[in-house]
């Protein structure tokens, strides 16, 4: 009979070594009991204490953060359904909420598992007075959107980080004097990061809502990762990627939404030489009104691939965007290792459309013979409730409209009409990487890997992908 590992006890350190032997030899399940016994110091209260390990319970009324919050290696912390966090920093000090001294976040060296649902999500965000209307179309250097209130996830020391059906929103402080290795005072945090300092580690994104951000909104290196049906907003002020995707890394992103990314609603780069390249499946995703924030000439677009990087690339539905696909001419990708086609590409301008191949970025993309282009206006994809009028300006001088028009109103308007031209030009013949394959925490979580699908973009007809 299997003995089931207590989550919370000293054993839960056979949880964290698990996670590193699950991707690399035959699967294996890892049971979780409920907790019932706690060592070293549990969690408990409404606000949020370091180190905390343990269960943050499911309720009505909101935890607090005041400072940064760690989880030690060798501990695990579970975050139910219906959880929801407020930041609001340290409480002698609230005129300094935001500043470098005082924008709190996670700290994982352990695991962190965040296991939300449709109907109780897990939300880690602001108090609302600070929001001001998230719906508003305003100056991005206005926008609390980009004002970076707190320190996001910071698990580049974790063995496992699983997020499903998490909302966090309003990233992005910046480092102070004593930032970690490998980062400046002074940088903005990302959202959430996992430049894995352990072999083998783990990261899992389903199914959440990802909003407001300085920089980058995640960033991954050296980790083996799933990205599926999520949603991405208002990420990156001036630069910055929603999904920076480093060396080292095997995954796949499908069927997640990626609307005003400052840059590149998704990125992968590889370095020459490395101990594993980075490997990546970009497929069925949606990508609207990305690029225009980026500062720096000939950035800014949709989907970049570049230094040596790999993957296959199909079924993204790509609409409005500075730049399409590119594949970098300067540093190029692994072109012997990457396999590209069934783009469906929207403009409402001839610069966008100009723009569909990133030429004016430096990019080697080619037409392919299963994507879908035309002029300005044609194959409109028909999204159920989506403006695409915004006048864009030019690829080097785009308009402000465009820059702030970075959001939806509500979920879902992405989703094609019965009648969508978009419908029935995937390609399907191809799997997954599935590189968290082997990852199952018995009875609390075991990833959702969405095969490709028919339908160009994140949401298909048949109900299947993006659930948002």
């Amino acid at each position: 009979m299997r003995t089931p590992v207590s989550l919370f006890s000293a054993s839960a350190f056979v949880l964290l070594m698990g996670v590193g032997t699950l991707l690399s030899s035959c699967k294996e399940e890892i049971y979780v009991a409920a907790p019932s016994v706690s060592v070293g110091q549990s969690f408990s209260g409404d606000t949020l204490k370091s180190p905390i390990k343990g269960t943050i319970a499911g309720r009505d009324k909101p935890y607090y953060m005041v400072s940064d919050v760690t989880v030690n290696e060798g501990d695990t912390l579970l975050i139910q359904a219906g959880v929801k966090i407020l930041v609001v920093g340290n409480p002698k000090s609230p005129g300094t909420f935001g500043q470098a001294t005082n924008n709190p976040g996670f700290v994982v060296n352990g695991a962190l598992l965040s296991l939300g649902t449709k109907a109780a999500p897990v939300v880690m965000t602001i108090s609302d007075n600070l929001k001001g209307d998230p719906a508003a179309v305003q100056s991005v250097a206005s926008d609390p959107a980009f004002k970076g209130y707190w320190g996001g996830i910071n698990a580049d020391g974790a063995s496992l980080l699983v997020l499903r059906w998490t909302d966090i929103g309003y990233v992005g402080g910046a480092y102070g004097a004593n930032a970690p290795t490998g980062y400046s005072a002074g940088d903005a945090k990302y959202g959430i990061s996992m430049l894995a300092k352990k072999p083998n580690a783990v990261f899992v994104l389903e199914d959440s809502y990802l909003h407001g951000s300085v920089d980058d909104f995640i960033r991954l290196q050296s980790c083996k990762f799933s990205v599926m049906r999520n949603r991405f907003e208002k990420t990156g002020k001036a630069g910055g990627e929603s999904l920076n995707v480093k060396a080292g890394s095997v995954g796949d992103i499908a069927y997640n939404t990626f609307v005003g990314a400052a840059t590149n609603g998704s990125k992968v780069a590889s370095v020459a030489a490395a101990p594993v390249q980075a490997n990546v499946n970009t497929y069925n995703n949606t990508y609207l009104n990305c690029g225009y924030r980026q500062t720096k000439a000939g950035r800014g677009g949709s989907i970049n691939y570049e230094v040596q990087a790999a993957g296959l690339v199909y079924n993204n539905l790509i609409v409005n965007c500075r730049f399409g696909l590119r594949m970098r001419s300067d540093d190029q990708p692994d072109l012997t290792k990457i396999k590209y086609n069934n783009q469906y590409y929207y403009g409402s301008t001839a610069g966008q459309v100009a723009e569909f191949n990133a030429a004016t970025a430096g990019s080697v993309t080619a037409n392919q013979p299963n994507d879908t282009r035309g002029a300005a206006d044609a194959n409109d994809p028909k999204f159920l409730a989506t403006d695409l009028t915004t006048a864009a300006g030019t690829t080097a001088a785009p308009s402000t409209t465009i820059q702030w028009t970075n959001f939806l109103k509500g979920s879902g308007a992405l989703r094609l009409q019965a009648t969508s031209p978009a419908m029935g030009k995937g390609f399907t013949t191809f799997s997954p990487l599935n590189a968290v394959s082997g990852l199952s925490v018995g009875g609390l979580f075991t990833p959702t890997v969405s095969l490709p699908g028919s339908d160009a973009g994140a949401y298909q007809a048949d109900g299947t992908g993006n659930q948002q």
